[in-house]
């Protein structure tokens, strides 16, 4: 039993039934007074016979609000509930109040003789209807029964679907407590610092070793953050509107400020646009940062794939003179530039593939970012895969086994929590999911297995809410408060990254063997080359070569005699003609 054993030596400690059934008797037995007295005249006799039936009446309150606490169950109020102050504090009027009654309900129907409610745990807000609404609550348990990490699932889901609401509980085993809250000390929104800048590639290579990106913040205030340099890559599962390209676009403005270089792959070919469009204020050149970006909107998503080979081969280059940098530099042989490779919708990425591509063809893309995910953290070389499920189909086993810090956007599924995170850390996964609001923007979890220990946490936080280039602070779905930090944020920390990083594509030369074909095949020429034809092998065989140079003023600027082979160029080998694409008009 939860309860402690009671001392039936005096009244106040009996049990509520026991109580209960001396006041009933007593009070009614006072009601009956009058009846004694009946027929004496002395007014004395007759004023204390009435006040005899006032107390009965009293009395037989009292009663009833004994066998009422008897019905809820001893265990779960405690013996000495009813003497105690903590009493009136639950009362509504005349009765318990009814979040508490229906608390104690469930306590009793699911849990009996296994808790004891915690007056101290027991808190009210103001309604805003003149009432009072359980904001806070817990319970004693009986000794080890918390030990059991099921029994705590059980107990959060059990209690969150019959009390309604979004409640947050805490387990301690080792006091045998817990407690539930409505109260989140997690802020609903939350705009990020301003992150330092570095000024220079060498300050870059050398902030990587420790430096930190941040997600957002825990309760309390507390910051978030990971050092890719241990943590290697990083998993983002988040269903359509969950805020997957919010979440990630906050991070590249830190890792842009870091001095990182970033190659994206954009699923939609619309997420990132302002960090891959060419803009004509800065010499026609994406912001600083970007060194490569490619679109999946395309039939078969070559562009895509032309970004992971792009990081792929940095990987191998790197790979290739690591033995002889180390013999040259012991010490710092693998002072890299720091590389962040996004890959955004994955999941429909491989599904594109799966339809357009050969099997052979497929394979060898997605062997591709195997390696990187295995081998790109010792030459400073890191992934985040965004996708909307974790379905196998999704990221393959071999991805995720090397994803050691998985984080999900909004309250996850319970095939997510199933799938997404290692079996170590589900059931604390699946306590904070239990506890999230579906309806804050920017609510997240992560859940992480440390790769030297193997140690495992779990926390829900809040993402920041950071500018990102191309974005607008006058957008009516962004928060007003958008318009008083974004520009502060824009001028002191995404306005000032320094371009430190030579962009870089493809020497594209001829058509695609598909292409040539097709033409040979009577097919009317196309006017370009296009890069969509091409298969994963001809990108793996192309020379990949630099884009800019430094001006005669020190400036980068782009390679005149590179500019059929940029993307940002209007020059571009592989740009379609101003209207070649076949458009139907819906429009009457």
């Amino acid at each position: 039993m939860a309860h402690q054993v009671r001392d039936t030596s005096g009244f106040a400690p009996a049990s509520h039934q026991s109580l209960a059934l001396c006041l009933g008797t007593l009070g009614g037995s006072l009601l009956l007074w009058p009846i004694a007295v009946w027929g004496f005249p002395s007014p004395f006799r007759f004023i204390i016979a009435w006040a005899a039936v006032g107390l009965g009446a009293w009395l037989l309150s009292r009663s009833r609000w004994h066998w009422r606490l008897h019905e809820l169950g001893e265990g779960i109020l405690g013996s000495d509930f009813g003497a105690s102050p903590a009493a009136a504090e639950l009362l509504e009027g005349k009765h318990i109040h009814r979040d508490v009654n229906r608390l104690l309900n469930v306590a009793k129907t699911k849990f009996a003789d296994k808790l004891v409610l915690d007056n101290s745990a027991v808190e009210f807000e103001d309604d805003g209807k003149g009432g009072r609404k359980l904001v806070g609550w817990g319970f004693r348990c009986e000794p080890g029964y918390l030990t059991d990490t099921a029994v705590q699932d059980k107990m959060q889901k059990t209690f969150q679907s019959g009390l309604g609401g979004f409640w947050s509980f805490q387990f301690n085993p080792s006091r045998d407590t817990f407690t539930a809250t409505k109260k989140s000390n997690l802020p609903r929104l939350v705009f990020p610092p301003l992150w330092p800048v570095v000024r220079g590639a060498e300050e870059a290579k050398k902030l990587y070793l420790g430096w930190k990106f941040k997600i957002g913040v825990a309760a309390g205030g507390e910051e978030i953050g990971f050092s890719l340099d241990k943590w290697s890559h990083v998993r983002i599962i988040g269903e359509t509107n969950a805020g997957k390209s919010v979440a990630i676009q906050n991070w590249m403005e830190q890792f842009r400020a870091a001095g990182w270089m970033l190659i994206l792959g954009d699923g939609k070919g619309q997420d990132y646009v302002g960090y891959s469009n060419p803009n004509p204020d800065d010499h026609n050149l994406p912001v600083p940062g970007t060194i490569a970006a490619g679109s999946g909107a395309s039939t078969r998503g070559m562009g895509y794939v032309g970004a992971i080979v792009t990081a792929y081969q940095i990987m191998q280059e790197r790979q290739l003179s690591s033995e002889q940098d180390k013999i040259d530099n012991p010490a710092g042989w693998n002072m890299y530039p720091p590389l962040l490779l996004v890959l955004d919708e994955i999941k429909g990425m491989r599904e594109k593939w799966k339809t357009a591509l050969s099997g052979d063809e497929q394979k060898s893309v997605e062997s591709m970012i195997t390696q990187l995910l295995a081998l790109g953290r010792a030459f400073r070389v890191h992934v985040v895969l965004l996708s909307q499920d974790a379905y196998v189909d999704s990221m393959p086993s071999t991805w995720t086994s090397n994803t050691p810090l998985a984080i999900c956007l909004g309250k996850p599924k319970d095939n997510t929590v199933q799938k997404a995170f290692e079996k170590s850390v589900v059931p604390k996964v699946r306590q904070i999911r239990e506890s999230m609001d579906p309806e804050i923007k920017g609510r997240g979890l992560f859940a992480s297995v440390d790769p030297i220990t193997g140690a495992s946490d779990a926390m829900e936080y809040q993402g920041y809410l950071s500018y990102a280039p191309g974005e607008s602070w006058d957008n009516p779905k962004i928060p007003s408060q958008a318009a008083k930090e974004w520009p502060k944020f824009k001028e002191q920390v995404s306005d000032k990254v320094p371009r430190l990083w030579t962009r870089m594509w493809f020497r594209i030369d001829h058509k695609s063997e598909a292409q040539r074909g097709a033409e040979a095949a009577g097919e009317p020429g196309l006017g370009y080359i296009d890069f969509d034809q091409f298969s994963p092998a001809e990108i793996l065989r192309m020379e990949r070569v630099a884009l800019d140079m430094r001006g005669a003023s020190g400036e980068i600027v782009p390679k005149p005699d590179m500019a059929k082979y940029d993307p940002c160029s209007p020059l571009y080998v592989c740009r379609a003609p101003l209207g070649s694409r076949r458009v139907l008009n819906p429009e009457l």
